[in-house]
């Protein structure tokens, strides 16, 4: 059984993605203008749920903000928005072949995403040798010892991206 997806993307509306542009049943994709983001995503994203949900109730809602954002700060604002059984993962995805794994050249809002993540994906693994992988790995851990982190090529659905996914949708 598939489960019904709402993707929210906070941008510029630069976004070409919408409801037809995927092949997939059952996503709803919506996207937010938020001038302020800490003033005004969680009364943003709780209108757009309303509106979501008066076409059908997601089950899953992916919410993605672009660059230096803080999730944690975000998570605790939305936890107050008025549905039922709703609960929130931070999960940070980042690309192999470009992520650097020198803390040292890492942004600090960059540090302190990693930190705050429930669970990290490194995506592209195929883009890049697996020794910078596991060092990404490492770096990783050292910021963020509690977190789940996965390795994966989404675009060759190989296992890791499939654990990745059924550890998304069992939480």
């Amino acid at each position: 059984m598939s489960k019904k997806l709402a993707i929210i993307i906070i941008g510029e509306g630069d976004t070409k993605l919408d409801d037809s542009s995927l092949p997939f049943e059952g996503i709803s994709i919506q996207e937010l203008f938020v001038e302020c983001v800490p003033c005004s995503l969680r009364f943003a994203v709780e209108k757009t749920l309303k509106v979501m949900a008066d076409k059908s109730v997601p089950e899953f809602v992916f919410i993605e903000l672009e660059g230096p954002a803080f999730p944690a700060q975000i998570k605790e604002s939305l936890e107050y928005m008025p549905f039922e059984d709703l609960s929130f993962l931070l999960v940070y995805l980042l690309d192999a072949g470009t992520f650097s794994s020198e803390i040292a050249k890492l942004p600090n809002f960059i540090i302190k995403q990693i930190r705050e993540s429930d669970i990290i994906g490194i995506n592209k693994i195929d883009s890049t040798d697996m020794a910078k992988v596991s060092s990404i790995r490492y770096m990783l851990e050292a910021i963020n010892p509690d977190v789940s982190i996965f390795e994966f090529s989404a675009r060759d659905h190989d296992e890791g991206f499939g654990k990745f996914i059924e550890t998304l949708v069992g939480n």
